[in-house]
């Protein structure tokens, strides 16, 4: 037989998030969506998945994956969905995950609340983009701020905007660039492929964009998979490329060509690491054993250490009191500053409920039955980053 042309496809292959979804699928969007509408706030997983098994008898976890994405497989490379996670292939009972714009072309009840007043901002950051002057000897990143969106869009609401920050940093037009500030007033860098969502004019047109600048997963010919192998030498039959392709072979001199491995699952996120370990040069305190200890969290997380992620947070929320002129975190998650924001209030709340629980993993003694704590049970990643970023604030 005359073989005319074969590929191998590295990467997740590029699918249509414009599809129709099966009940499954809406099911679970619709279950996301709506405490969002209701108050603004994902819901957990637990509540996604226990509803799911109890009104419909789904499994959440298999629907989820089920859903289309675009670009690479997530957490290979820059990837976009109708849903998103900080860990997509674990996610734990206290992790909410949340929907994207794209969600709102399936789920019509988002486009009032999210979809349409994101794209009203992203015109609006196009436009800013667009009029910033170049300099010949400068290559500042061009910035827009909160103040800025509310002066162009005068009728934004104030609910809506305190929502904005999240769903910029998971949509691919302006999750580039960093960002400064709270939820409030914030400012925030933009990436250079911004302005190639000119002209969106609709959830359905933005979606089309999003699929159209998404990198393509990569194609590897013949010649280049026949070139392929552990020894280094190429294949020498069209039998040796079919084992190459199918992994069919028990003999190891051809492998398939694999994905990258997955990157490693992060709790304090390495911006904040990064800016805590700046400010040593010239705060008045010393955050080098609070630098140590993210890194250490961080570390026993991706080892799935839950003792230890319990025992490394309780010491952060503990060491970092004195910022805030308290001796304690009760005291600081008991009287927050006016200034702060409600979610940031509503997430000092939550690590403080945590405490107990801290507690519990490292003065509970022995006892005849087996104990309770595990992975799970490790408090969402958003709430003690969101507490860092105030410390960071304060020094």
């Amino acid at each position: 037989m005359f073989v005319t042309f074969m590929a191998l496809v590295i990467g997740r292959p590029v699918t249509d998030l414009l599809a129709p979804l099966s009940h499954n699928q809406l099911s679970l969007l619709t279950t996301m969506a709506d405490p969002y509408i209701q108050t603004g706030e994902w819901p957990t997983w637990y509540f996604v998945r226990e509803t799911l098994s109890r009104v419909e008898g789904l499994d959440a976890d298999e629907q989820i994956q089920s859903l289309h994405t675009v670009g690479l497989s997530p957490g290979q490379g820059m990837s976009y969905g109708l849903t998103w996670s900080n860990h997509p292939h674990l996610i734990q009972d206290n992790a909410r995950p949340g929907l994207t714009v794209a969600a709102a072309f399936h789920v019509p009840s988002l486009l009032p609340v999210m979809a349409n007043p994101f794209l009203n901002v992203l015109r609006e950051v196009v436009k800013i983009y667009q009029a910033v002057p170049l300099e010949p000897d400068r290559a500042a990143p061009a910035t827009y701020s909160a103040e800025m969106i509310k002066r162009a869009l005068p009728s934004i609401s104030d609910l809506f905007m305190a929502r904005l920050t999240d769903i910029l940093d998971h949509e691919p037009a302006t999750r580039a660039g960093a960002r400064r500030g709270g939820d409030v007033e914030w400012t925030r860098e933009m990436g250079r492929d911004v302005a190639r969502y000119g002209g969106i004019d609709g959830v359905k047109s933005y979606v089309e964009r999003v699929t159209e600048l998404m990198p393509k997963p990569r194609v590897v010919s013949v010649e280049a998979a026949r070139s392929r192998s552990v020894t280094g030498r190429p294949p020498a039959t069209l039998e040796d490329l079919h084992r190459l392709v199918t992994n069919s072979s028990p003999v190891p001199k051809a492998q398939p060509v694999s994905d990258p491995q997955p990157k490693t699952p992060v709790y304090v996120k390495e911006a904040l690491i990064n800016e805590l370990e700046d400010k040593n040069a010239h705060s008045q305190w010393d955050v080098t054993k609070l630098v140590q200890l993210t890194r250490e969290l961080n570390s026993n997380f991706t080892l799935d250490n839950p003792y230890a992620c319990h025992a490394l947070i309780r010491a952060i929320l503990d060491h970092t009191a004195p910022v805030f002129g308290r001796k304690t975190f009760e005291q600081v998650a008991s009287n927050p500053p006016a200034t702060w924001t409600k979610t940031d209030k509503d997430y000092l709340r939550k690590l403080l409920d945590f405490k107990p629980q801290g507690h519990d993993a490292l003065h509970r003694h022995i006892r005849k039955s087996a104990d309770l704590i595990d992975m799970h049970d490790v408090p969402s990643g958003a709430w003690l980053n969101a507490f860092l970023r105030l410390v960071i604030d304060a020094l």
